[in-house]
C-alpha cells in the first residue's frame, strides 16, 4: 500500500469512536481505554489499558473493589477480583476472556498463591483452552497486595 493511502487510513481509523475508548488527543494510533461503571478508575498516573490496532493491552490489575477502591478481603476473593478487573477493562475495549493472548501474574509467594490463581482461572475459563500465562514471584506489590495481573488480548476492531 502506498504511504499517502496508508496514512489516510490510519488517520481515519484514529477518528472512529469505539465504546469504552477515550478519543485520541493527538494523531496516535494508540487509544486509551476509558473507565466505565464496570471497571476500576486508575488512582494515579496510569491508564487501565490501551488499544493499538487489533490488540488490547491491560495494565496491572489487583483485587480492588470497584466501588470502594479498597482491596477485597480473602485470598481467593482478591485473586478472583483481580481477574474480574482485568476482564472488565478488556471488555470495555471489545475483548473477552476468549481473546486473551497472554497473561502475566505477579504474586508475593508463588508456592502459596499459584494454586489460588490456577483455581480461579479454571473457574473463569472452564476446561480451557487457557491463554499462555506466566506467574512470577515478586518481593512486594503496591499496598501490600498479594497478586497483580496484566493481559494482552487480540480483538479486531469491528467495522
Amino acid at each position: 500500500m502506498n504511504r499517502p493511502l496508508r496514512a489516510l487510513l490510519i488517520a481515519a481509523a484514529g477518528t472512529m469512536a469505539l465504546p469504552g475508548i477515550a478519543p485520541a488527543q493527538d494523531k496516535s494510533a494508540v487509544q486509551i481505554i476509558a473507565p466505565t461503571d464496570k471497571t476500576i478508575t486508575p488512582s494515579g498516573t496510569w491508564s487501565m489499558g490501551a488499544r493499538a490496532g487489533d490488540f488490547v493491552f491491560i495494565g496491572g490489575m489487583r483485587g480492588t473493589d470497584r466501588a470502594t477502591g479498597k482491596m477485597v478481603e480473602g485470598d481467593e476473593a482478591r485473586v478472583r477480583r483481580m481477574f474480574d478487573n482485568m476482564l472488565a477493562a478488556a471488555e470495555a475495549a471489545g475483548a473477552t476472556r476468549h481473546d486473551a493472548v497472554r497473561l502475566t501474574v505477579f504474586v508475593t509467594d508463588v508456592a502459596k498463591y499459584r494454586p489460588v490463581v490456577n483455581k480461579v482461572q479454571k473457574d473463569i475459563w472452564g476446561d480451557g483452552p487457557y491463554p499462555p500465562r506466566t506467574v512470577l514471584q515478586v518481593p512486594a506489590l503496591d499496598q501490600g497486595d498479594i497478586a497483580e495481573i496484566d493481559g494482552t488480548f487480540y480483538a479486531p476492531v469491528k467495522k
